[in-house]
């Protein structure tokens, strides 16, 4: 498209030379001769306001003037003069105040110069048409040209419209097919978009032409049945005319050939049309000029005249269209409509959502469905009698009747399968997580698994060392004392220890790396090793949500995870070297609660925590400070992420408290 525009340089040189491209005035630069009738003008106009400033002081200072200021009459500079002064000003009148208490005048000492200045600029008026009748020859001579410029620069302003229109809608690019087809996935009425947003709008989900070829939607008035016409009318339109629609962009629509649409009341007084004339007027040309490659779009098809009579026309008009597989789509409140689109094949019931409870449209299409008008449910809402509602179901008849009933327990049965999907989404949401929870606990014993296996070869390695050492000074012993029976002796006795010293570590080692499989559950009263200090401590309370139990380590409390102990026999405690006393009050845990504290409260609490912890060998501790408004949980962050013992820290997951609890792991 750019290739065939034609840069005219000289001409646009000389357009931007004599027009200033942002006020669109003439330059003074545009001619020498304009130039100087404007300085002239600018001296004419200076000399105007000088005489009329001083004969503005010494009038004023008079009392003649009405007011003290110099204004404009015609282009002329004037004075405003008391009515009772006027004569004895000498000048021109130029008019009246709306109060008739002053006049404009101009005094005759100014009136040569103001002359002066109005034949200026009648010259410089004159001088710009000289130089724009010039421009505009310029312009003539590449008419042609400019014309081919033009229509090129026309087609790129049609595209950054529809550009720019497609960021308006966040609007896709979708796929175009070569067969009568239709399909909308997430699709919205464009107008609504624009005046609702994206958010607000509810999308249409919508297939033709796959498994069927005619769709008669029903359901309440105002549940968005015509919306639902236009929106497919006008997504198929913008589409053919190469613009991107408001849907998802896997969404597909055919090459139609033409859309045909019956949408709205199409009375007309000066044709002499009658609604339903004018609705057998579109029918009639629909019905000779639909083909297999049109759309047919009709609202509540066969109305406007008796029912009976109007349903049969519909029917025999949608198996004329359904027979040459045009796509059509019609709206109706015709009850045998919908089981004629149950019967016949090729077309399908298709009904707006409702939900019945508070009686309140929700604007989403489902296919396959008939949908109920609730006209009687509407009216008792509305105020209508019990008595005139019972009468006009009476009157309807019993076959109509559970027609209706069956309908709204379809609908029922619908909401009801839609509620039981969302409570399973949610168990669905609750189980990944419990996955994802698991998969960080078997990745950490892993972990924890390897670095053992790593510690076990370091230690075997060194004992191999050690017992090798011992090997080679035996040898050397035998040979230095020539194989005495005493060298024998003490070397056999050497081997004999460097032997129960592998036998020791190896008994020591399977006491502290079980098969976890085979590892019986842990009980309250059972004693366990603490694998991260390799202390021994007793269960105090069953495990809880957390996989977390109460364990007693050398008089101190504190709660541990079962992956991190080890059941093991009673032993005698070293006595350490170390006495360490903890402040605390209460019993030791790897958790602190800051709820109902200051943020300056919590943080003091959350650093002493921190101390205490490092004390016992944690890693991980959890702080619960609560939802709220999560002005106490912005403040803790803040705090751990400048605290040197925090190596880093995440809220809690749903099943640890969710945002409510922050986790901490510490440096170790």
């Amino acid at each position: 498209m750019i290739k065939p525009l034609v840069i005219i340089d000289s001409l646009e040189k000389e357009i931007i030379r004599c027009i200033d491209v942002d006020t669109f005035e003439v330059k003074d630069s545009a001619s020498p001769k304009l130039a100087q009738i404007r300085r002239d003008i600018k001296r004419a106009q200076e000399a105007v306001r000088r005489k009329i400033e001083s004969l503005q002081k010494n009038l004023g200072s008079q009392g003649f003037l009405q007011e003290n200021v110099i204004s404009v009459r015609e282009g002329r500079l004037v004075l405003v003069v008391k009515d009772e002064y006027k004569r004895k000003i000498k000048g021109l009148v130029h008019g009246q105040s709306a109060s008739g208490a002053s006049y404009f005048v101009e005094p005759l000492e100014t009136l040569d110069d103001n002359n002066r200045v109005r034949e200026l600029q009648t010259e410089e008026t004159k001088e710009i048409e000289r130089i724009l009748f010039e421009l505009s020859n310029l312009v003539h001579n590449d008419v042609v040209t400019l014309s081919h410029n033009l229509k090129i620069l026309a087609k790129f302003d049609l595209l950054y419209a529809k550009a720019d229109y497609s960021r308006v809608l966040n609007a896709q690019q979708v796929e175009l097919v070569d067969r009568p087809f239709l399909h909308l996935a997430s699709a919205r009425h464009p107008l609504l978009v624009q005046r609702l947003g994206e958010k607000a709008t509810v999308p249409l989900d919508i297939i033709l032409g796959e498994k069927f070829h005619t769709l008669i939607i029903s359901g309440p008035n105002a549940g968005g049945k015509t919306v639902t016409l236009k929106t497919i009318g006008l997504l198929t339109l913008m589409t053919l005319c190469g613009l991107h629609i408001p849907a998802l962009p896997h969404s597909k629509i055919g090459c139609f050939e033409s859309i045909f649409s019956c949408i709205g009341d199409q009375q007309s007084i000066e044709n002499d049309l009658s609604t339903f004339s004018a609705h057998l007027q579109n029918l009639h040309v629909i019905s000779e000029n639909a083909d297999l490659n049109s759309l047919v779009l009709i609202d509540e098809i066969g109305s406007g005249t008796d029912p009976e009579e109007g349903t049969a026309l519909a029917m025999s008009l949608l198996e004329r269209l359904t027979a040459r597989k045009c796509l059509s789509v019609v709206t109706t409140h015709h009850g045998a409509l919908k089981v004629f689109a149950h019967e016949t094949p090729d077309v399908e019931n298709g009904s707006m959502e409702f939900k019945i409870e508070t009686l309140e449209p929700t604007y989403r299409f489902m296919p396959g469905l008939p949908g109920s008008s609730y006209a009687f449910e509407i009216a008792k809402r509305m105020g209508i009698s019990n008595e005139i509602l019972n009468r006009a179901r009476s009157i309807i008849g019993g076959h109509k009747g559970k027609m209706e009933s069956l309908l709204l327990e379809l609908e029922q049965l619908r909401q009801q399968n839609k509620d039981m999907v969302s409570k399973n989404s949610i168990k669905q949401s609750e189980l990944d997580g419990l996955l994802e929870l698991y998969g960080e606990k078997t990745s950490k014993i892993k972990r924890e698994e390897k670095l053992i296996k790593r510690r076990a070869v370091e230690e075997a390695e060194e004992i191999i060392r050690q017992a090798n050492v011992a090997v080679e000074l035996a040898v050397k012993e035998i040979k230095e004392k020539n194989a005495d029976k005493n060298s024998i002796r003490d070397t056999k006795s050497l081997l004999k220890d460097e032997a129960k010293k592998i036998e020791k570590i190896k008994k020591d080692v399977k006491e502290e790396t079980p098969n976890i499989s085979e590892q019986e559950p842990i009980q309250i009263g059972d004693f366990v090793k603490w694998k991260t200090m390799g202390t021994v401590g007793k269960v105090l309370s069953e495990k809880d949500k957390q996989n977390r139990v109460l364990v007693q380590v050398e008089g101190v409390k504190m709660k541990l995870l079962v992956t991190d102990l080890i059941k093991t026999k009673r032993q005698k405690q070293k006595k350490s070297l170390v006495n360490i006393n903890l402040s605390s009050d209460e019993s030791l845990l790897n958790e602190i609660d800051l709820r109902g504290m200051t943020e300056e409260d919590a943080r003091e609490a959350v650093d002493r925590f921190i101390d205490e912890t490092l004390l016992t060998g944690l890693e991980e501790i959890r702080i619960v400070h609560g939802k709220g408004t999560g002005k106490l949980r912005q403040g803790i962050g803040q705090f751990l992420q400048n605290h040197p013992q925090v190596s880093k820290f995440r809220l809690g997951y749903w099943n640890e408290g969710d945002s409510g609890v922050t986790v901490v792991r510490l440096r170790k």
